[in-house]
């Protein structure tokens, strides 16, 4: 293990209370709309590994495991997620190439923010 993957692990479990995920007390950011994927696209795979550990998107990750976007355990060559706190607990590691398959493009959704 890296330095930086045993600091995630211990923020991980400083923010546990007996067994509970501390639940952020601001609101995140709320979607103003939702479509679904049709074809794959990089956007649809980032989308796709949040929503298996549990999470809309980046946003909602960030917001609820209080990190920056910088900070989410990526893969070099392609920029793919590589590492997720999953919200049930626990890590969850991706493989380097594509995740989402054909058969389960109809499940991932893709969230739009309105931007003022």
């Amino acid at each position: 293990y890296t330095y930086t993957t045993l600091l995630r692990s211990k923020q991980w479990y400083q923010r546990r209370v007996r067994g509970k995920l501390l639940t952020p007390t601001t609101p995140g950011p709320q979607p103003s709309g939702l479509t679904r994927a049709t074809t794959w696209t990089d956007d649809v795979e980032e989308n796709y590994r949040f929503q298996t550990a549990g999470y809309r998107d980046l946003k909602e990750y960030c917001h609820v495991q209080g990190v920056s976007d910088v900070e989410v355990s990526r893969w070099p060559h392609n920029g793919y997620v590589k590492m997720l706190l999953s919200r049930k607990g626990g890590f969850i590691y991706f493989n380097k190439d594509r995740e989402c398959m054909d058969k389960d493009l109809h499940k991932c959704k893709i969230f739009n923010y309105n931007t003022q």
